[in-house]
């Protein structure tokens, strides 16, 4: 198989959202693409082309970014700076994924997606390699207040590309050895930024389009098959934080 597609998910984000969206994937994905869920401390019901792996069994690293975050915000009552916490905890999971999926996945491309990405049709023939276009990562780079940000909701990996170590050691550096909590904001897209507008690594730009500012999908009709439905619109209704996209009894700090 070519291509190996990774997400994780806690037992809030699969009930609210991911367990439908990920059907999709099951149903558009090509047969030969592994599909790998890092579960976090839940048990998922899943299509069997679905392979289920336990994210803190398989990322024991992420224990002690944990306990920094709980340490660094024990006794943090700003509300502000609270949240700043919570997503620094949130977006660390898929962090950690990618680098336990680098090193260990035997497939050619590697994606991650996040688990509010919808395939709405199949995949367009050799869309790995179109997005690719031969360079080490493919997303998309934005800009934000905050500066360069990258749309980490689909991000897209050359396995065998010489740059492949530039990218594992920069998120490591970020999340294994934690400088992404002496940012000024603790986002893994602006983290992702920083390496790609350093022109370290072989970058390959795709463009997006939001639609409502609700959802993103890729602009070049060619490309568009994913739907990402970003925000806090998918919240409403629920108890479930936007900031940290869990519940009362499920937050983490």
């Amino acid at each position: 198989m070519s291509v190996t597609v990774v997400t994780t998910l806690h037992k809030d984000g699969y009930n609210l959202y991911g367990s439908n969206n990920i059907a999709t994937w099951s149903q558009y994905f090509p047969t030969d693409w592994n599909i790998v869920y890092y579960a976090e401390k839940h048990i998922p019901v899943l299509s069997p082309r679905v392979s289920v792996v336990d994210f803190n069994e398989l990322c024991p690293e992420w224990d002690q970014y944990y306990s920094t975050v709980k340490d660094r915000s024990k006794d943090v009552t700003d509300v502000k700076r609270r949240n700043w916490y919570k997503k620094a905890l949130r977006w660390s999971f898929k962090m950690f994924t990618l680098l336990h999926a680098i090193k260990n996945t035997d497939t050619r491309y590697l994606i991650w997606l996040d688990a509010d990405v919808v395939a709405t049709k199949p995949a367009p023939h050799l869309w790995v390699e179109t997005c690719l276009a031969g360079k080490c990562l493919a997303g998309q780079l934005e800009f934000i207040k905050a500066g360069g940000h990258v749309e980490t909701g689909v991000l897209i990996v050359d396995l065998q590309h010489p740059d492949l170590d530039k990218l594992y050691q920069w998120i490591k550096l970020g999340y294994v050895d934690g400088k992404i909590l002496d940012e000024e904001k603790a986002w893994d897209g602006i983290w992702i930024a920083k390496l790609v507008q350093s022109g370290t690594i072989e970058w390959n730009n795709l463009a997006m389009v939001i639609q409502g500012n609700v959802a993103r999908a890729f602009s070049n009709e060619k490309l568009n098959w994913l739907t990402h439905v970003v925000g806090k619109p998918k919240f409403r209704k629920t108890d479930i934080s936007a900031r940290s996209g869990r519940s009362p009894d499920q937050e983490l700090i």
